[in-house]
C-alpha cells in the first residue's frame, strides 16, 4: 500500500498539487484498503492522510487502515472537507467521478481551489503488483472450477438458461469470491447471437450451441471467462466456425505482451476473422483490462494506441454473433509479461461437447 502512496504523491509533487480528494470507491480501496469505499472519501496530502466516513464505518477503518485519520463526516462531507482542506490551494479533484452538484457545493467552500482530474488513480491501477495478481488468478481459478463442475453436471437438455446463470453465481460465491463481478452470460441456441444478452426461460435443446460468460471478485480482484460448448451434437457448419475463432482468439494470445499496441492486436484478430468471412460477426473489441473493476483502461480495441506494460491484466474475447444462428465467444483473463503473457483462465479451449 505505501508504494501506491508512493506514486500518488510522486504525481501530486508533478503536479503542483497540495491535496488529492479521492471519492470513487475503488480507487479508495486501492489507496486506502478501505473496502466500504461508496460512503467514503480519502484527502492525501504530503504530510496526512484522511478518510472521511461515518460512525457505521468506525470500526472497519480502524481494522482496514488504521494509518489513516479518521474524521467522521456523511457524504457528501462538504463542511468536514472545508475544515481540513481549508490552509490548501490546489486540491485535485476526480472530475470523472464527482456530481455536479457536490463540485459545486465544493466549490463554494473552496473557491478557486478544486483542480478536477480524470483517471489519474485509474492509470496507477492499470499495473497491478505481486498482491494484485495472486488474488487474480485465484479468482480465475474459481472460475476454472466452476465451468468444470458446471460441464460435468449441470448442463443439459432441457436445462434453463436462469438456472445456469444461477447456479454459476451460486458456484463463484461457494467457491471463496465475494460476489460476481458483473452479470453472468448464460445463452443457449439463437440467443447466443446476443453478445450481453440476458438468460432467460429458454431450455437447451440437443445441438444447442450454449456461450457461458462470467467471473467472480476475489478479496475484491476479478477474472473473466467465456467459453462456447455444444449440447449433444455439434453441426459440422458450426465446428468450421469455432475452430476459425479458436484460431484468432489464440493469436490475440500469442500477440500480448510488454510493448504490444492494443488497437494492433485487435487488427490482426480482426484480419484473422476476416481471411474466413466472420469480420462482420465481430460487434465488440478484443479485449479490456480489469482488476478491482470487471472494465478498466486500456482496451484492446481499434480505438487504443495504449501499449501493454508488464503486469497489467487484459482479457482476448472475440466472438461471433449472426442473428437467427447464434454466436460463440472465447474469452481468457492473461497477464502481461515480457516477451509474452500468463493466460490464467485455464479451461478447455477446444470444442466441448456436452
Amino acid at each position: 500500500m505505501n508504494e501506491r502512496i508512493k506514486k500518488m504523491l510522486l504525481y501530486m509533487e508533478e503536479n503542483k498539487l497540495e491535496a488529492f480528494l479521492v471519492s470513487k470507491g475503488e480507487n479508495i480501496r486501492y489507496l486506502s484498503g478501505f473496502t466500504g469505499g461508496e460512503d467514503a472519501r480519502l484527502l492525501l496530502t504530503p504530510q496526512h492522510r484522511y478518510i472521511f466516513t461515518d460512525s457505521r464505518y468506525f470500526e472497519q477503518v480502524k481494522r482496514e487502515c488504521p494509518d489513516w485519520k479518521l474524521v467522521e463526516s456523511r457524504p457528501p462531507g462538504v463542511e468536514e472537507l472545508q475544515k481540513v482542506s481549508s490552509r490548501l490551494n490546489r486540491i485535485g479533484v476526480e472530475g470523472h467521478v464527482i456530481s455536479y452538484s457536490f463540485f459545486c457545493e465544493l466549490e463554494q467552500s473552496l473557491p478557486n481551489k478544486l483542480i478536477p482530474l480524470t483517471n489519474v488513480v485509474e492509470k496507477l491501477r492499470q499495473v497491478k503488483d505481486e498482491d494484485e495478481l495472486q488474488m487474480m488468478r485465484e479468482a480465475a481459478r474459481i472460475g476454472d472450477e466452476v465451468f468444470s463442475e458446471l460441464c460435468r453436471y449441470k448442463i443439459a437438455p432441457r436445462v434453463s438458461e436462469r438456472e445456469l446463470a444461477s447456479q454459476i453465481v451460486y458456484l463463484l460465491r461457494n467457491k471463496g469470491c465475494d460476489n460476481e463481478a458483473f452479470a453472468t452470460i448464460a445463452l443457449g441456441g439463437e440467443n447466443a447471437a446476443l453478445p450481453h444478452g440476458h438468460p432467460g426461460e429458454y431450455r437447451l435443446r440437443a445441438r444447442d450451441m450454449l456461450t457461458l460468460d462470467f467471473g467472480g471478485f476475489y478479496s475484491g480482484y476479478a477474472a473473466d471467462m467465456t467459453r462456447t460448448v455444444v449440447i449433444g451434437e455439434a453441426t459440422p457448419e458450426f465446428q468450421h466456425r469455432y475452430q476459425q475463432l479458436l484460431e484468432a482468439q489464440k493469436m490475440g494470445v500469442s500477440l500480448v505482451k510488454a510493448g504490444a499496441i492494443c488497437r494492433e492486436i485487435d487488427a490482426t484478430v480482426r484480419n484473422c476473422l476476416d481471411d474466413y468471412g466472420l469480420a462482420d460477426y465481430f460487434r465488440h473489441s478484443t479485449g479490456h483490462s480489469l482488476g478491482l473493476e470487471i472494465h478498466e483502461t486500456p482496451a484492446i480495441s481499434s480505438r487504443s494506441d495504449a501499449v501493454l506494460e508488464e503486469n497489467m491484466v487484459v482479457t482476448v474475447e472475440p466472438g461471433i454473433y449472426i442473428a437467427g444462428w447464434g454466436g460463440i465467444r472465447i474469452e481468457d483473463t492473461v497477464i502481461v509479461k515480457n516477451g509474452g503473457c500468463e493466460v490464467i483462465t485455464h479451461s478447455d479451449k477446444n470444442l466441448l461437447i456436452i
